[in-house]
């Protein structure tokens, strides 16, 4: 069934336009997944299919009867109101908001966190009755557990979805369809993020082959403009012509790309020490115990449900903050970039250019190449008209980049990151991910985003519900594949840093414990996956209990799967390190 079409759609904002004559149909059972840099107008197109943003040009046809759901991106509600009150005593409504947190019904709208607030937004729009549903950005301000159940409600549902979000996993398992927005036009790709990657691969090899043709002609006119005038007679007016619109397709064809080149300054082997270190508030421990030496080749992802301590951690190791009991002691050589979800205060009124000098005049390069704050600022996407803007007229992931910036203009060797995903564009992830592999310095990043967690963390620490910190070997999938198996020990310093460095001669402590535990949880992880797979033969005609239990079928088996190639890889390990 046919939903919604739009026809020749043109939208433009006094300083720039947004959308030009675009088109694009939503149908029945549509999960479109819409990607895009930040002010490429994803935003805008949300707001048009919802029917709160009118358009210059073109028809938008909507089915009789349609009902159209969207998340709202800055909910208000009366102060006075409770939760219950806000989604109406409605039992899903209800069952919803507990699920994302807010387990309290009388709990007034006026003591509510402005996450809380997003998420009780985010409850209202998934249990409402609609046809179509858009949500912008809901991760934000969810917790990886909150976001794995988002994953799987999204993927049970069957209306139509229209989801603009920066979390490769969720986009890459909830999307039939992937829309781009690029250049004023919409790119529409049949199947996944994956799919839609290896397209955009193909699309970019034959783009450089097209862009070498074109080389290869310029140089050949060139070369021709460039022989004595008497080759210039009026029959080559034409010649020079065509030569000119070639040089001026070159220019637009080029696609200007966020340039992250920014050295990190040297240190020495004392990074940070922190020594039975604890914080509490209010009488009640956040973190405790945690007995750790950061490596000058950190690479440390903290997890933890809302208010676990994440911030708290990343803070004390920051010495933001100081602890209740223990010490944390930073190395002399340690200069700290900080990260963090709220911006530095800047009078609203500073232009962007302004705030940059205010900095720095210039930077040097990793390249040896000195530049200025304009040419800084080039480089991560502000063009010269931004430049002049005011802060306060930034959107959200312009401010949220242009804190990057000035994070990363001091040179730091301590990268400490709180939720660095959350309003910036896919493309800003995945070449911030490329800086970060080639720097050199330590990271420790505060994230709900998995698949930045999977791309640039090595270990993970964990916030447990009794304060401690445990210490996870591995990447984010390492970590969720261990969750069905017993706890690992809690964050102390690795024994073997105090060794001299010899060649081992058999598995570390972790490893082995790790082996150990793989090797008890494969056989009952194999007989969950079977037990799945009995259970959904026998929910045939079901559609709802077979759906369920496919995605979780679809989840034992990739677990299965990492689980078994890691108990292979150490196997392996200790079998040569034995030899």
């Amino acid at each position: 069934m046919h939903l919604l079409s739009l026809e020749g759609i043109s939208k433009s904002y006094p300083e720039n336009a947004v959308l030009a004559e675009v088109s694009l149909g939503v149908s029945a059972g549509d999960r479109i997944g819409v990607i895009g840099r930040n002010g490429s107008g994803k935003t805008t197109l949300l707001s048009i299919i919802a029917g709160t943003e009118e358009v210059d040009g073109g028809s938008i046809v909507r089915a009789r009867g349609l009902r159209v759901t969207a998340l709202d991106q800055d909910p208000t509600f009366a102060a006075q109101a409770t939760v219950g009150d806000v989604v109406g005593h409605d039992r899903r409504a209800i069952a919803l908001a507990d699920r994302l947190g807010l387990k309290d019904a009388e709990a007034t709208c006026s003591t509510l966190s402005g996450g809380q607030r997003k998420r009780l937004a985010l409850a209202i729009a998934l249990g409402a009755e609609c046809d179509l549903l858009i949500l912008d950005e809901p991760t934000n301000h969810l917790d990886i557990d909150s976001i794995d159940w988002l994953e799987e409600h999204l993927r049970a549902r069957t209306e139509a979805v229209l989801l603009v979000t920066h979390d490769r996993f969720l986009l890459d398992r909830v999307a039939n369809r992937v829309v781009e927005v690029h250049d004023q036009k919409l790119h529409v790709h049949q199947g996944t993020y994956e799919d839609y990657l290896e397209a955009a691969a193909q699309r970019e090899a034959q783009a450089a082959a097209a862009e070498h043709r074109l080389q290869q002609r310029i140089k050949t006119e060139l070369a021709w403009l460039r022989r004595s005038p008497k080759a210039r007679t009026g029959k080559s007016r034409a010649r020079i012509d065509r030569t000119h619109d070639l040089l001026a397709q070159q220019r637009q064809q080029a696609r200007r790309e966020l340039t992250i080149d920014l050295p990190s300054r040297r240190m020495g082997s004392k990074v940070v020490e922190l020594h039975d270190v604890g914080k509490k508030y209010y009488d009640e421990w956040v973190v405790r115990h945690v007995d750790y030496r950061l490596q000058e080749d950190a690479r440390i992802g903290i997890v933890g449900p809302h208010a676990a301590g994440k911030t708290t951690l990343l803070s004390l190791i920051a010495g933001r903050i100081q602890p209740d009991e223990g010490t944390v002691a930073i190395g002399s050589t340690i200069h700290t970039g900080w990260y963090g979800q709220d911006p530095r205060p800047i009078p609203p009124q500073t232009r962007v250019h302004a705030a940059v000098r205010e900095h720095r005049d210039e930077v040097l390069l990793e390249s040896g190449i000195r530049v200025s704050g304009a040419q800084l600022l080039e480089r991560f996407q502000f063009t010269r008209d931004q430049q002049q803007a005011e802060v306060g007229d930034l959107s959200g992931g312009e401010r949220r980049r242009l804190e990057l910036l000035f994070c990363l203009m001091e040179a730091p060797n301590l990268l400490l990151l709180d939720e660095p995903t959350n309003d910036l564009d896919i493309d800003t992830l995945n070449i911030l991910e490329e800086y970060l592999d080639a720097w050199n310095g330590a990271l420790v990043v505060a994230s709900h985003d998995r698949y930045f967690l999977e791309r640039t963390c090595t270990n993970i620490f964990s916030i447990e519900p009794d304060a401690s910190v445990l210490h996870h070997p591995g990447g984010w999938t390492a970590y969720r594949s261990a969750m069905a198996w017993p706890s690992p020990a809690p964050v102390k310093e690795a024994t073997e840093s105090r060794r001299p460095k010899s060649a081992p001669r058999k598995l570390s402590y972790h490893e082995q414990r790790e082996l150990d535990d793989l090797g008890a949880g494969i056989p009952k992880m194999e007989s969950q996956r079977s037990a799945l797979a009995a259970q959904l033969d026998e929910a045939a005609g079901d559609y709802e209990r077979t759906m369920e239990l496919a995605a979780k079928l679809a989840t034992a088996v990739e677990a299965l799967d990492t689980a078994e190639s890691r108990w292979l890889e150490l196997t392996e390990k200790a079998e040569g390190l034995a030899g």
